[in-house]
């Protein structure tokens, strides 16, 4: 009987030690968590930076996503608007009705210019292409006391111009030009004490070549002159003006 006892008690005992041990196995093993997902531990690839900081601003203005989001900055250091106005003085020589090389005298008159360019999205063109509108006037008189007549010729043109520009302000340039307008012309013939006026109108062909600058006043006014070889065709008769301009620039 007590040998039973005895021989139940080691069969109990050999199997409580395997159990116990699994028990604790299981109480010892880590909590198990779900899996993260290795997306938001893996490290963000940043777009590589050049080294030329142009680089990366071009490479962000031809995305189609950043489509939009840059605006071109050609004009933010250039607050001026390119209008400009001109007082305008030097010599005529009109086509002489005697024969002579040409009749001199003095042309005066106004210009006022608009740099259109800036309204084209190029910016080569932006200070290069421009027109003026412009009136110049010249008078002549010749005769004898008895016999004179007197005849003052008007100018009206509007005629665009490309300019080369140089210089590190780019501020100075050799332009051509070419536009058109009409002349009016009124003569005065005096016989005696008998006046007899005549006047006239003729369509203007204007062209010619010159040398521009607009050095900067301040932020946004400067000085605007010009010096200029210009040719008025009005019917069959071709006046030069040769001279200049000063004025402001806004």
């Amino acid at each position: 009987m007590h040998s039973r006892r005895l021989s139940l008690l080691l069969g109990a005992l050999a199997l409580s030690t395997p159990a116990l041990a699994l028990a604790q196995d299981e109480d010892d093993a880590p909590i198990a968590y779900p899996e993260d997902d290795p997306s938001e531990d893996a490290p963000r690839k940043l777009p590589r930076r050049s080294e030329d900081p142009t680089a990366d601003f071009d490479r962000m203005r031809d995305d189609d996503e950043a489509e939009g989001d840059f605006e071109r900055l050609a004009g933010d250091d250039d607050p001026n608007k390119g209008l400009a106005g001109e007082l305008i003085l030097g010599a005529m020589l009109l086509d002489s009705s005697q024969g002579k090389f040409a009749d001199a005298t003095v042309g005066v008159g106004l210009r006022f210019t608009w740099e259109f360019g800036r309204l084209l999205n190029n910016e080569p063109l932006r200070e290069t292409v421009w027109a003026d509108v412009r009136w110049m006037t010249a008078g002549l008189s010749n005769g004898t006391e008895l016999i004179h007549g007197s005849s003052r010729s008007h100018y009206f043109s509007v005629a665009p111009a490309y300019e080369y520009v140089f210089g590190e302000a780019k501020k100075f340039g050799i332009f051509g030009q070419l536009g058109g307008g009409f002349a009016f012309q009124t003569t005065s013939l005096t016989i005696g004490e008998e006046i007899t006026p005549i006047k006239g109108m003729k369509p203007l062909l204007q062209y010619g070549i010159g040398f521009r600058g607009r050095p900067r006043l301040n932020e946004k006014v400067s000085l605007s002159f010009r010096f200029e070889l210009m040719r008025f065709r009005r019917g069959y008769l071709d006046d030069t003006f040769l001279g200049g301009s000063v004025g402001t620039a806004f």
